[in-house]
């Protein structure tokens, strides 16, 4: 009789915790955060050397963060991978960037956000020939000449850039909200 006494209050807390915390713990689709790509800008730029000097570019990615919900909430972390495009609608992985600032968003509000990433000709030269060898020799393209061609037309985004692969995680008052997120740069 005790088991059966223990097995009832144990379900009937089980179903009542449920019911009473789990929907307080969801927020519904249209107050989640959203993060969309804005633009990018160049924050440094320096004049091509060849390979295997090492040519140093910073990109500052902007990006609007809409927090349409009813609450504060705070930016815990924030990562993306970088993709350029390398030849017409095939882009290659450059880079993940990863921030861990700590930055509030007022309810009903679009705020902007930017992460800056510095890149060398060196490192981006290492990432395709590790992480894009397969593509790069699919596509039968040469990774010095796909750099200097990045390096040289990157003043008038003369190709496209993506951020892909994005995760946005916030937390407020209801719990850690994961925000995915991709975009492309220029809007064509």
């Amino acid at each position: 009789m005790r088991r059966i006494w223990c097995s009832l209050i144990i379900s009937t807390l089980a179903v009542w915790g449920l019911t009473i915390c789990y929907p307080g713990l969801l927020l519904a689709e249209d107050a989640k955060p959203k993060v969309t790509l804005e633009r990018v800008d160049i924050q440094s730029y320096f004049p091509w050397t060849d390979l295997p000097a090492r040519t140093p570019l910073a990109l500052g990615y902007v990006f609007n963060i809409e927090n349409p919900g009813e609450s504060n909430i705070k930016l815990d972390n924030f990562k993306f991978t970088t993709f350029f495009e390398a030849a017409p609608g095939e882009y290659l992985s450059i880079t993940t960037p990863t921030t861990y600032d700590t930055v509030f968003f007022p309810p009903h509000t679009v705020s902007q956000y930017r992460v800056v990433d510095v890149l060398d000709s060196f490192t981006i030269n290492l990432s395709l020939a590790v992480a894009n060898a397969q593509k790069i020799q699919d596509l039968n393209l040469n990774r010095a000449d796909v750099i200097k061609n990045w390096y040289t037309k990157i003043g008038d985004f003369a190709f496209g850039i993506k951020v892909g692969e994005g995760m946005a995680v916030f937390s407020s008052e209801k719990g850690d909200i994961f925000v995915p997120f991709e975009g492309k740069f220029p809007n064509k």
